[in-house]
């Protein structure tokens, strides 16, 4: 994927000078637009193809084969000329055909047209990878596909461009736009795929008409049954090809159990995001929360968005659909922050969660047996800081790439891993798919109105079958379950302790004896099970737990923070000491953090780590100090009563993430098994694991007010500030990565 190579840069530059282009119009250099927009659209491609030589336009055709400056395509033969010449009557034609009837492509009718089109090349497309493979004749028909795969490119990016400029429709012509840049983007994963695997945008073009058109259908009936019955077809049909992809080998020889050979499907890269974006669409219009769109290239670049669409976050229609249908302005401060972001999103990727990855979280869960038991525990917490940092990185750049083209996405993250309890981290953690399955899933089970019982069940049953979502796999479910019924007592004992100190210690202590008896009999009566030792712990120790984080953790009322208006260097002189100080004692941390970075490259790893708190303390500081003495105390304070609470809660969660990442159940037993041995050897643990463990956890604990104060001086920066800071953060980063590319973790799911 683009994500996971250096080409994005290059493709969201493409993207944006692209779409920038399409907002301008008028007859002014009309022509040096046009063409400026064709080498653009060819960039995109080439990042795809990587041959100059399938360009059908010589406009990307003769520069990029100037630019490859390769013996190979030194040479201008006839053919090549010939491919240019027709590829340049295409794009001429289809840049008419947008600029002159743009208006009937837009309106209903045209839309109409639109879908019914794209339905004939889906089925054309299907009916011949069925014939081509029956035949065994897939590579050749591909070869022939992939060489005309360009010209069916720069014809619907003509359309796009023709209708750029038409001033009455110049909304569509952007949206064209952005949806042949968000096919290209999918298409780069499948393009790399085997067999039938590289036309799965069409298998994806097939849902997204089905669900249009479906959408449509369920405004229009008034009849309930009807309409339940169309919602019913929107279910089957995205959850049966999510089903079949990701299932079928689980519930054929895991759960069945028969004799069957498996499939081992190979999974469509970020399956399980868009196809619930889509439900959500579907679901949303028929409860008569939306409207359903009348525009299928629309409703196709809302599902396709290439930003977010492989994994997350999940955006809702009512969230993202009015801004395709009314883009709004290109913001430089909105663009600005998006950079920023980006950047951020790198350094966690790039610095942190691949190293984590690379240095211990790989070799511990795949030979839990050759590490102590420090080591594999080590391991699952570097695995807990580097599933959040590589995830929550690839969401900063989404909403990050999203920001630079003037859209907005909602947070995916806000530190989950500071949660007092389990219902906070759900809160925190992963907001587009809590929220889903809470909207989508457990209130349809019934929610909380019903028997207090019913709303355990229901939180219970909702996280299995969240669990279930990630993978097929019993180590998944039982992911699940350990926050289905996490959440359950968390909820339980919330209720029962509300702030009733009484009640609390009363719980408190039957729950501490009943852990106790419970530990004491199984000391009693050893067993050599492992999975009975387990349950057995969990059973004993959770009841506590649940109490304790639902106590310790159970919300204050909220303290607002001061607003603040920076302040530049010069503009302290004369006020007090909250402002000044702060603004002080941040300079000085960005002094540490570049100290930092150069005791990586040049002094020994004995100094790493005392550079990094040294780094946070100037932040934590500064943070306190702008507060007052009265509000850091009160901080501080605040901070002491939750701390236990959020360790606690950080504890089960790491317990639950080893199913997480095990491959297999049997796999996640060889963890905790090497765990409860209690071996204390680190060998292992070298100043690469431990530096990078650190600074996952800063960053993950950085102070608030010291990360918008960086945020702010960044967008308050000139425009040459800011590239010199980009520059210097790209030349880091170039250092900091490793030369084994690690995929983004959600790809999977």
């Amino acid at each position: 994927m683009l994500f996971s190579s250096p080409d994005y840069p290059l493709f969201l530059i493409a993207v944006f000078f692209l779409y920038a282009l399409a907002r301008w119009g008028g007859p002014r250099m009309a022509f040096a637009r046009i063409a400026i927009m064709v080498l653009l659209g060819d960039v995109m491609f080439l990042l795809i193809a990587k041959d100059p030589d399938v360009m059908w336009d010589p406009i990307g055709g003769v520069l990029l084969r100037l630019a490859a400056n390769s013996p190979d395509h030194q040479d201008w033969p006839v053919w090549l000329i010939a491919r240019w010449v027709g590829g340049t009557v295409l794009l001429g034609g289809t840049i008419f055909v947008g600029r002159r009837w743009g208006g009937w492509i837009e309106s209903e009718r045209g839309q109409r047209y639109v879908a019914r089109g794209l339905v004939c090349v889906i089925a054309a497309i299907g009916a011949m990878v069925a014939i081509a493979s029956h035949h065994g004749v897939l590579d050749e028909v591909t070869w022939h596909a992939v060489d005309v795969g360009h010209l069916v490119v720069l014809a619907v990016l003509g359309i796009g461009i023709g209708v750029s400029l038409n001033t009455d429709v110049r909304v569509l012509g952007r949206i064209v736009i952005l949806f042949v840049a968000s096919s290209l983007f999918y298409h780069a994963w499948a393009a790399a795929m085997p067999g039938p695997y590289r036309y799965l945008l069409a298998l994806l073009l097939a849902t997204i008409v089905l669900d249009y058109y479906l959408g449509l259908w369920i405004e229009r009936t008034e009849d309930p049954w009807r309409r339940k019955a169309l919602l019913i077809v929107s279910l089957c049909s995205n959850l049966g090809i999510l089903v079949f992809f990701k299932y079928t080998d689980f519930f054929t020889q895991d759960v069945l159990g028969l004799d069957v050979p498996r499939l081992d499907l190979i999974l469509p890269a970020g399956i399980s995001f868009h196809t619930f974006q889509s439900l959500s669409y579907t679901i949303d219009v028929y409860r008569k929360e939306i409207k359903a769109t009348k525009s299928a290239v629309t409703f196709a670049t809302f599902v396709l968005f290439f930003p977010q669409l492989v994994a997350g976050p999940i955006v809702r229609a009512q969230d993202l659909l009015p801004q395709l249908e009314s883009p709004p302005a290109l913001d430089l401060e909105k663009a600005t922050h998006g950079l920023y972001r980006i950047v951020l999103g790198l350094f966690k990727k790039i610095a942190i969660a691949d190293a984590l990855a690379l240095s211990i979280v790989d070799r511990v869960f795949e030979a839990p047996e050759r590490f102590s038991s420090v080591e594999v525990l080590i391991g699952v917490y570097a695995y807990a800081l580097q599933i959040f940092l590589d995830f929550s990185a690839y969401s900063d750049i989404a909403i990050g790439s999203a920001q630079v083209l003037g859209f907005t996405m909602p947070e995916n993250f806000r530190t989950p891993y500071r949660s007092s309890n389990l219902q906070e981290f759900w809160r925190r953690w992963h907001i587009s798919l809590s929220t889903w399955l809470r909207d989508y899933l457990y209130i349809t089970l019934g929610g909380s109105k019903g028997a207090p019982w019913r709303t355990y069940v229901n939180l219970s049953l909702t996280m299995l079958l969240g669990g279930l979502w990630h993978g097929a796999s019993w180590a998944f479910v039982v992911w699940g379950a350990l926050h289905g019924f996490g959440l359950a007592v968390t909820r339980y004992f919330q209720r029962a302790t509300h702030n009733d100190v009484r009640r609390a210690w009363v719980l408190l202590g039957g729950c501490a004896a009943f852990a106790i008896a419970g530990l004491t009999l199984r000391s009693q009566s050893p067993s050599d099970d492992m999975l009975w030792n387990v349950c057995t712990l969990w059973l004993c120790i959770t009841p506590l737990w649940a109490v304790i984080t639902a106590w310790l953790g159970r919300e204050q009322p909220a303290v607002p923070e001061p607003v603040r208006r920076p302040v530049r260097l010069f503009e302290l002189w004369g006020h007090a000491p909250d402002v000044w100080l702060p603004e002080l004692l941040r300079i000085a941390m960005c002094a540490a953090a570049v100290g930092t970075f150069a005791a990586i490259a040049y002094e020994p790893s004995s100094t790493w780590i005392p550079m990094i708190a040294v780094t946070w303390l100037l932040a934590l500081f500064a943070d306190l100090s702008e507060k007052g003495l009265d509000g850091a105390l009160d901080h501080v304070a605040a901070l002491r009563r939750r701390s236990l609470a959020v360790f606690l809660v950080f504890n089960y969660v790491c317990f639950a993430w080893i199913f997480f990442r095990a491959a297999s159940f049997d796999d996640a037993m060889r963890v905790l098994r090497q765990i409860s041995l209690l071996e204390t050897d680190h060998a292992n643990l070298v100043p690469m694991v431990t530096t990078a463990l650190v600074a996952g956890f800063a960053v993950h604990f950085f102070p608030d007010g010291s990360y918008r104060w960086l945020r702010d001086r960044f967008v308050m920066s000139s425009p040459w500030v800011q590239g010199l800071l980009l520059a210097g953060a790209a030349m880091v980063l170039r250092e900091l990565a490793h030369t084994k590319i690690v995929p983004f973790i959600y790809f999977q799911f």
